[in-house]
């Protein structure tokens, strides 16, 4: 595969559909996507893709090779994949049948379910540094494959009512790899990625997700203490970081807090200076000027289109 290609971006679930000419899916946050394909030489080479979703992936049959950022292998059957937002990936299928399932879901998705976003948000292996496929064995996929379809027949009657049940679906899914990803993951994977460049990327969201986690709303918020933490120059981090990632470490930073800021928003009755004062802002017009440009929105229109 050629390292040089243009990345393809997707924005969102429509982008991918229409990049893969497949039916529109049932809503604009959830997705899945089942494939059982068989083709003939010459095999089939998928550019490089990076989107703002999470999928969650199961390959049941098929023969090929993945590169994820700077890591590459031949694929192996079955296996399960955690994508996270802004993961770059390009494979080349051999001639084969592919079969797999892939459900795919945004942030507004999982923001809107409280029990999936405090899994989410604990997940470490949504993170790009614990992102490759993980073998396993072919009588361990049986419930995976019923939890799939039973996806797949709930989507397939998609409805706001049966949001939740989806919701509660990929709930399940998620723990089920993750008992995998547990009993895999050391074995198959430490040591694996060496590249330099994608380990700089790797130690800053490290340090991010650990500042949040030990301080929660008070982790550190400046573009200096992450480069002077790392011991790189911020100017060339946050380069690397648009590289990789798509996104400056300001923009990472910033989508954090937007996402406490929606947390909050949505799940406490915190008023809008009270939360302003919760993520650092110094006046609560400073909150409010700043969630609005992210969001497009207010933080109480946000409010108040959450409880609808």
């Amino acid at each position: 595969m050629n390292s040089q290609q243009e990345v393809v971006y997707f924005k969102n679930i429509y982008d991918v559909c229409d990049y893969l000419n497949v039916s529109p899916p049932k809503c604009s946050d959830i997705w899945l996507d089942k494939v059982k394909q068989v083709w003939v030489a010459p095999n089939l080479t998928i550019s490089p893709l990076k989107s703002d979703l999470f999928a969650v992936n199961l390959f049941i049959e098929g023969t090929g090779t993945i590169k994820i950022a700077h890591w590459e292998k031949q694929m192996e059957f079955p296996s399960v994949y955690l994508c996270p937002p802004r993961q770059t990936v390009s494979c080349e299928l051999e001639e084969s049948i592919l079969i797999k399932y892939g459900v795919f879901f945004s942030e507004n998705f999982i923001e809107e379910f409280p029990f999936l976003n405090k899994l989410i948000s604990n997940y470490q292996y949504f993170q790009l540094d614990k992102s490759i496929p993980i073998k396993i064995l072919p009588e361990e996929i049986d419930d995976l494959i019923i939890l799939f379809e039973f996806f797949n027949k709930e989507y397939n009657k998609y409805s706001i009512k049966n949001r939740t049940v989806l919701a509660s679906c990929l709930h399940i899914i998620l723990l089920k790899v993750k008992e995998l990803y547990d009993q895999y993951y050391d074995s198959q994977f430490v040591g694996k990625i060496t590249h330099s460049d994608e380990n700089i990327v790797v130690s800053f969201l490290k340090l991010l997700n650990k500042e949040k986690k030990n301080k929660d709303f008070k982790y550190e918020k400046t573009v200096n203490f992450y480069a002077n933490s790392l011991k790189i120059n911020a100017n060339y981090l946050s380069r690397r970081l648009k590289t990789e990632t798509g996104k400056t470490i300001k923009e990472h930073i910033h989508n954090l807090i937007i996402h406490d800021a929606k947390s909050l928003l949505r799940q406490t009755n915190l008023s809008i200076k009270e939360i302003s004062y919760v993520l650092d802002f110094n006046e609560p017009s400073h909150f409010v000027n700043f969630f609005k440009k992210n969001v497009d929105i207010t933080p109480n229109q946000f409010r108040k289109k959450a409880l609808l």
